[in-house]
């Protein structure tokens, strides 16, 4: 089976890497709906299993951009297919908690 192609995939991915930008700034409207969804996001995964970890691949992925998915994978440490997913998972919450899929 394969894996379903989603419009809206470049669009989270561009409010992760924005979100640092403002995350302790005011701001109102669509800003503050991605803010939030980012925050929503970051607090859900913390809380999974391996949560401190996959945050460390989020941040060195999309906040400080300073490694690729692969060497963050190794600095971690954990498998490629693993950073993947969780990569993965972190862009679908941000999507579902910004109301971009839906809750299943």
């Amino acid at each position: 089976m394969s894996k379903p192609r989603y419009r809206w995939w470049g669009y989270v991915k561009s409010m992760i890497r924005n979100y640092p930008a403002v995350q302790d700034k005011y701001c109102q409207g669509n800003t503050l709906k991605e803010r939030m969804a980012v925050q929503r996001a970051i607090e859900k995964t913390e809380k999974m299993t391996n949560g401190t970890e996959r945050m460390q691949v989020v941040d060195m992925v999309f906040f400080s951009r300073s490694h690729t998915l692969a060497g963050a994978a190794l600095m971690v440490p954990c498998s490629y297919a693993t950073a993947k997913r969780w990569i993965q998972r972190f862009i679908e919450l941000v999507a579902k908690n910004y109301g971009l899929m839906d809750e299943s």
